[in-house]
């Protein structure tokens, strides 16, 4: 195939782009208040707060039981009659400590309980990697429930998770992307003639769609799909480059950091892949004995922290031993995230335009050079922070 059509179509989908940009504009389309909020993101306090809510009969959208019906037709494959109008709703439920030799214990994400003791459960993973038998710690809590493995693209656990659970039996696997759209429209449909749950629900909607790289335009949906049948070849030609693109943007940007750093003497380990989960740029000097500087991303090219990592003992395993004053300084340190913990007693969440690098907006950042500044940036704010400090 020639360049042509695929500069002819690159030509076709960047006007289209740039038309519904403006017309997004005008119309506010582009508004979303989980976005503002730098919800998008957080698993507990966006996610599964807000389908918790929604899945809750006693929630505040007064639709009693109507939603939690709608989820139990479309998706519930074990047969189970859940009394829907007796059910409780909980998020991070505990069911006690974990115990990883004889699995059992944790904390699931969405659990749902009638009065007869039937139970729905929903493992919630929108950036979060798997835990050591994570799954077979929550069927084993309720053998008899459905068990949901719910992911932006429907992706299958980790063995590490599942330990020989077998799907569409012991668990199912569902999807942000298509199953929690469709279902999240059937409850559009049901609160039609209530705008404020009726809006609330359609940002929500946008925001999953945002999550998976959908568009929320109706009409450049369908325009753009028609751009696509009419030029297969040269869209299956873009399709098929575009992770060899961004995997090369990715190396060159790699590149580019360790010789800036260098210049600041600084040491640095890079080491970003994006078959794994926990890989990211790692940053030191001769004289840090105990701790480096870490961007790490918690889920494969999504969900980039920055911050004040442990280094790890001889097969990383497990992070350092470290003098417990040089680990209460480094917690005490402003603007920590309180989840902070043993590899991490500092961090922080990059920003989504910085830290989710399965968004074209990260690549365009890495292109025009604003993706090494605010690196630079976070690098020596941290340096600055910790001065003082024998690190």
């Amino acid at each position: 195939m020639t360049n042509a059509p695929i500069s002819n179509l690159l030509s076709q989908v960047n006007s289209l782009f740039a038309r519904y940009e403006k017309i997004n504009e005008l119309t506010g389309d582009s508004f979303n208040v989980f976005r503002i909020l730098k919800l998008e993101s957080s698993e507990v306090r966006m996610h599964s707060a807000f389908l918790a809510e929604l899945l809750n009969p006693k929630g505040s959208h007064g639709q009693k039981d109507a939603f939690l019906k709608l989820f139990i037709t479309k998706f519930c494959y074990k047969g189970q009659q859940i009394d829907t109008q007796s059910a409780e709703v909980f998020v991070e439920k505990y069911i006690g400590t974990v115990n990883y030799e004889d699995p059992e214990g944790g904390r699931i994400d969405i659990y749902i309980k009638d009065k007869y003791n039937n139970y729905l459960t929903i493992e919630n993973k929108i950036y979060a990697g798997d835990q050591d038998g994570q799954l077979v710690r929550y069927h084993k809590h309720a053998t008899h429930s459905d068990l949901f493995y719910l992911t932006l693209a429907g992706d299958k656990p980790s063995e590490k998770s599942s330990k020989g659970l077998k799907e569409d039996e012991d668990f199912k696997c569902i999807s942000y992307r298509e199953n929690i759209i469709e279902w999240l429209d059937a409850c559009r449909k049901e609160v039609a003639i209530i705008p404020i749950v009726r809006e609330a629900i359609s940002h929500y909607i946008n925001l999953i769609k945002y999550l998976t790289n959908q568009t929320t335009n109706h009409n450049m949906e369908q325009e753009l799909t028609a751009l696509t049948k009419s030029n297969f070849k040269a869209a299956f030609a873009i399709a098929g480059n575009l992770n060899h693109a961004m995997q090369e943007m990715v190396t060159d940007f790699g590149e580019e950091m360790v010789d800036v750093l260098i210049e600041k003497g600084i040491e640095c380990d890079y080491n970003i892949d994006f078959g794994r989960n926990y890989t990211g740029i790692y940053l030191g000097k001769k004289e840090w004995k105990y701790i480096r500087i870490g961007f790490q991303f918690w889920a494969r090219n999504h969900n980039m922290i920055f911050g004040l990592t442990i280094n790890g003992t001889d097969n990383w395993s497990r992070p350092m031993e470290i003098p417990l004053p040089l680990k209460e300084q480094l917690k005490n340190l402003p603007n920590n995230e309180k989840r902070n913990n043993n590899w991490w007693p500092w961090y922080n969440h990059m920003e989504e335009i910085y830290g989710n690098w399965n968004k074209a907006e990260a690549y365009e950042a890495i292109s025009d050079g604003r993706m090494r500044k605010i690196f630079i940036e976070k690098i020596d704010m941290l340096i600055k922070m910790t001065e003082g400090i024998k690190l």
